[in-house]
This record gives C-alpha cells, sequence and structure tokens, in this order.
C-alpha cells in the first residue's frame, strides 16, 4: 500500500478544509491518514490539538451559525463536568432563523438571540459567556451550574500574583435571566444565580462551599485575606470561616511540585501565627470521601474554635 505523501506545512498538525487543501488532488484528500470529520472537513490522524483548532474550521464552512451550549462553553474554556467536556458532537445555532444547522457531528438549534449576545473567540463566533450560561441551565446540575457561575464572575486583587478581573459582573447574569423569563432552564438557572459568589478560583472550591451549607456549616467566605500582627497579607484562603479563624486550601494537582509545597508551608506558618489554623484538603480526599465526607471533618474544629458556643448565644438572642 502507497504511504500517503506529507501534507503541506502550514495544513499539518490541524483540522482544515477541502477549501484549504485546494492544491492536493482528489486521491490525497481521500489517504487513509485523514480522517473526515464532516463534510468538507479533513483531520489527519492521531494529531493532538485544543478544541478551538479543532473546530475552527466548521465555522468557515458554516459563516451564519453561532457556537453555542456546550460548545460555546468549552471554547470559553469554563468548568463543565467530564461528559460535556468529552462530548463529541458540536452544538451550533442559527440565529433568529427558522432553520437549523444540518451536519454529521453537528446538533443545530434554533436560538433567539439580541446582538450583545453573540460574541466571538479567536474569529470564531459563538453565544456570549452570560447567554451561554443561560442555557446550560437546562444541562447541568444546580452545583454544576453554580460552579460556571463562578468562574465567570470571579475576581481579586491581592498583594502578590496578578490582580483576577471578572469575565462578567454578577448584574450581566441577573439581566440575562431576567430578559429570558420563558427560557428552558431559567428555573435552575435563579436558584444557582442565588447561590453565585465571586472569588472561587476554581471549581472543587464552589463545591466545598456548597457542601459546607449542606452539612449544615456556616458558610465559608471568599476573598478573605490573612494578615499578620503589622497589617500585611500573609494569605489568601480559598474558604475561610472568618469568625473562627479557619482557613481551608485546597490543593490541586499544582501543589504536588516541591517549590509549591515549600509557598505553601510558609503561608500555613505564617497564617498559625496570626492565630489562624490552615486545613489542607486534597482531591485525593475528595475522591475518596466526596465533598461533603471532606466538610463533616471540619465540625469538631469548628467546634473547638467557638462554632457551637456562637450558635447558642445566637438562639438565645432571638
Amino acid at each position: 500500500m502507497k504511504t500517503p505523501g506529507k501534507l503541506p506545512r502550514d495544513l499539518s498538525g490541524r483540522s482544515f478544509t477541502l477549501a484549504e487543501a485546494a492544491g492536493l488532488g482528489r486521491g490525497r484528500l481521500q489517504g487513509k491518514d485523514l480522517l473526515i470529520a464532516s463534510r468538507g472537513i479533513r483531520v489527519p490522524w492521531g494529531v493532538e490539538q485544543d478544541f478551538q483548532r479543532a473546530v475552527a474550521p466548521l465555522f468557515k464552512l458554516s459563516p451564519e451559525s453561532v457556537a453555542c451550549l456546550g460548545t460555546a462553553a468549552r471554547l470559553w474554556r469554563l468548568p463543565l463536568p467530564a461528559w460535556m467536556q468529552g462530548e463529541q458532537r458540536l452544538h451550533l445555532a442559527r440565529v433568529n432563523s427558522s432553520t437549523v444547522p444540518r451536519r454529521f457531528g453537528v446538533v443545530g438549534h434554533r436560538l433567539r438571540l439580541s446582538e450583545d449576545e453573540i460574541s466571538a473567540s479567536s474569529g470564531i463566533p459563538l453565544t456570549g459567556r452570560s447567554r451561554t450560561w443561560l442555557d446550560l441551565a437546562a444541562l447541568l446540575s444546580i452545583e454544576e451550574l453554580v460552579a460556571v457561575g463562578d468562574a465567570l464572575v470571579n475576581s481579586h486583587r491581592r498583594a502578590f500574583g496578578p490582580t483576577k478581573a471578572a469575565w462578567v459582573d454578577l448584574a450581566d447574569l441577573v439581566a440575562v435571566v431576567r430578559r429570558h423569563s420563558g427560557a428552558r432552564g431559567v428555573r435552575n438557572a435563579r436558584i444557582a444565580l442565588a447561590l453565585v459568589r465571586v472569588g472561587a478560583d476554581s471549581a472543587p472550591e464552589t463545591y466545598l462551599r456548597l457542601a459546607a451549607s449542606r452539612v449544615g456549616l456556616p458558610e465559608p467566605e471568599l476573598n478573605v485575606a490573612i494578615l499578620d500582627e503589622s497589617g500585611c497579607e500573609v494569605a489568601w484562603p480559598d474558604l475561610a470561616f472568618r469568625e473562627f479563624r479557619v482557613a481551608i486550601q485546597y490543593d490541586g494537582a499544582h501543589h504536588l511540585s516541591v517549590e509549591q509545597q515549600a509557598s505553601d508551608a510558609r503561608r500555613d506558618n505564617a497564617s498559625a501565627a496570626a492565630g489562624w489554623i490552615s486545613i489542607r484538603i486534597s482531591r485525593a480526599m475528595v475522591q475518596e470521601l466526596g465533598y461533603q465526607g471532606v466538610m463533616r471533618q471540619l465540625v469538631p474544629i469548628l467546634r473547638a474554635r467557638g462554632w457551637e458556643a456562637s450558635r447558642r448565644v445566637c438562639r438565645s438572642a432571638s
């Protein structure tokens, strides 16, 4: 069997349209090393490419369509459950049209979109972040939707590290829910909206915060700075029970490096000197106990630091 010749440099390593490959013969475009992903699109077998580059050719063939739902969310790099991150089908919509895109590997949708609900990412047209969040409300659980909302509104300004600006304001999510009061999933969107908070840097932090309330703990705060006796910032815990000086740190994969562990140790020591206790939660702990199981372990720690006494005082005062 004849080995296919090398692709031109500008086509190798990525998906491309037949129009982009106009200089290649028909036989080469039907080579065994090329996958026909959809009509008019070829993908080299075994090529590693990010999601954006993989889907870009589709929009060159469907200029009247916009990415929506899970496809838009993936292009925005929002935190999504594994099933949505790995979905093979793409979701496209024709804006304010009676027809839907019809193509292999594509789920077509009809969406009524105002001009400010359409955006673009690296030249790919897609629903804006706020509208994408609303569209996900019919597909995700309440907790998953809160995690996406937290990611959208997250912002902080700290003495160390770069400033994080929010992708959207909380008011933007409120506005899109009000505008589409009859949309699918809008009830879930309203419930999730009441639970969205500013300051979560990852989905696990959101899930830990929500789990705290489910097991009866007070809601932990976000964007809380721990100060030393001179008033300098020494730590920004992922979650904080400020009244009881209990800090929660979620250790993701990057915390496994020697350098990060040394930095974490310095942070925890400085927090202890300021009168705080730091509780570190790992991914392995969550996998073993679940988010609620992990947060239940904090009950005796908070009791030891006055939580039950505080609750009794509140009840007697009422």
